[in-house]
């Protein structure tokens, strides 16, 4: 792990706390409403040719799949906003209602009160769900060494308000990222 003295922070947004805070009317609105997630988006300039070479292989084949915007935690029943830097439309609406309200929805989010800031010192352990949660690292501290290692457990499939589940449009399923147990 490699910290630097200053920046490199990581942000964690609680989704359920977002999702909560929305006014009834939005919240009966995102309850009903799908999202097309994509893995190629709008991504800041790569810093480095290795970097660039990441992005390349990340985007080389096109992932699509509609995911609740609501999701409902399969352990707490707690519902959560799912959407984030991948959401690129919502269904059935066009390419500006979907910019305007998945903007409206990540504003809750990203509310500062739905936010923790995790500032690293070597050998810190954060644990997060990743159901209920939104992460984004700050490019705040120049060209100073930055290096956290992140595991990622495989997990289910994400279920709306109704039980329906997410389902793939473009590219593989991730048949090989589930549980081999139940």
């Amino acid at each position: 792990m490699a910290v630097p003295p200053y920046g490199g922070n990581t942000l964690i947004a609680n989704s359920a706390a977002a999702y909560r805070d929305l006014p009834e009317p939005l919240r009966e609105l995102a309850d009903k409403l799908w999202a097309v997630h994509a893995n190629d988006y709008d991504y800041a300039a790569p810093k480095s040719e290795k970097a660039a070479e990441h992005r390349r292989r990340f985007v080389s084949r096109k992932y699509r799949t509609a995911h609740p915007v609501v999701r409902v935690h399969p352990e707490t029943g707690e519902r959560g906003l799912f959407i984030g830097g991948f959401a690129q439309s919502i269904v059935g609406l066009g390419p500006s209602d979907s910019r305007n309200l998945l903007r409206i929805f990540q504003s809750y989010v990203t509310r500062p009160e739905n936010i923790v800031r995790v500032a690293w010192t070597p050998s810190d352990l954060v644990l997060f769900d990743n159901r209920t949660t939104q992460h984004y690292a700050p490019d705040d501290y120049g060209d100073l060494p930055r290096l956290l290692h992140r595991v990622t457990v495989a997990g289910d499939v994400p279920a709306g308000v109704d039980g329906t589940l997410s389902h793939v449009i473009e590219g593989d399923d991730a048949a090989h990222y589930t549980p081999a147990a139940a």
